[in-house]
């Protein structure tokens, strides 16, 4: 049996998982780096105070917070759509220019853009260190069979967390939605075997873009969903479909790579 493989986990503010979400009862506006050389196969797991994970369900003693999500390689396209995106939400004034900021812009420190896109197949969720190992063992088994896929996307829509203490941008996955289910409906499963939840119900799959900090920022993503227009439109149009050949889970500090048609 091939293991999977262990990779760096990568200390980007918020590059690891957005998917604390809500999707039923969500929030949802608008719809129109390299990785560390550092190994941790042989060490003990320690928290990643920059991660999502952590940041939106915290760390309980003696267990790891996880996250399992499909990756998506570098691409330009995205890169260029994430910067469209910022552009939009927060204008950059000419120097020269003695006009003010307009009122209902978003101040720049508030947005970052991810540097790891992906598409969520778990809300953050907890195991016991003892575990994970197993955990991982049975993820590779239960995705053995899955051949890679491609996903096209469809639209921009806006997010918030279940916290709403921060807001996401993202671009909705339209092609490749069914293929995307597949590999989720075997996630699933393996959530309930180990007594985790599911993820949500009727799921919008999509790649963060972009984080915005909503702290004394209230209306904010309504006021970033308007700001979202016939540019972005014609952007996401262009965009090619992505082929998905890996799944990647990530605990504490470690992360885990599982090839897809392996």
């Amino acid at each position: 049996m091939v293991l999977p493989r262990l990779v760096a986990y990568s200390s980007s503010d918020d590059s690891s998982s957005e998917s604390e979400k809500s999707q039923g009862g969500k929030s949802s506006g608008r719809n129109s780096n390299n990785r560390s050389s550092n190994r941790s196969s042989g060490q003990d797991y320690c928290s990643d105070s920059s991660s999502k994970c952590e940041q939106d369900a915290g760390h309980v003693r003696g267990g790891w917070s996880g996250h399992v999500y499909l990756r998506i390689g570098p691409s330009t396209q995205l890169h260029r759509l994430a910067l469209a995106c910022m552009d939009a939400i927060c204008p950059r004034l000419d120097s020269s220019s003695s006009s003010a900021k307009p009122a209902d812009t978003l101040d720049l420190e508030r947005v970052r853009r991810i540097e790891e896109p992906h598409i969520s197949l778990t809300r953050p969720f907890y195991l016991p260190e003892h575990q994970i190992a197993g955990f991982v063992r049975e993820l590779e088994s239960c995705l053995r069979g899955l051949a890679p896929l491609a996903v096209g996307f469809e639209r921009i829509s806006t997010y918030e967390n279940e916290k709403q203490d921060r807001g996401f941008v993202a671009v909705d996955v339209g092609y490749g939605e069914e293929s995307v289910q597949r590999v989720l409906d075997r996630v699933d499963r393996l959530m309930a075997k180990f007594g985790q939840r599911k993820f949500f119900r009727a799921p919008r799959f999509h790649v963060s873009l972009l984080s915005v900090d909503l702290a004394l920022a209230d209306g904010a993503m309504g006021k970033i969903g308007a700001a979202l227009g016939a540019a972005i439109d014609e952007e996401i149009a262009h965009l090619a479909a992505m082929r998905i050949d890996e799944v990647e889970c990530v605990f504490g500090n470690k992360k885990f790579g599982i090839s897809l048609g392996a």
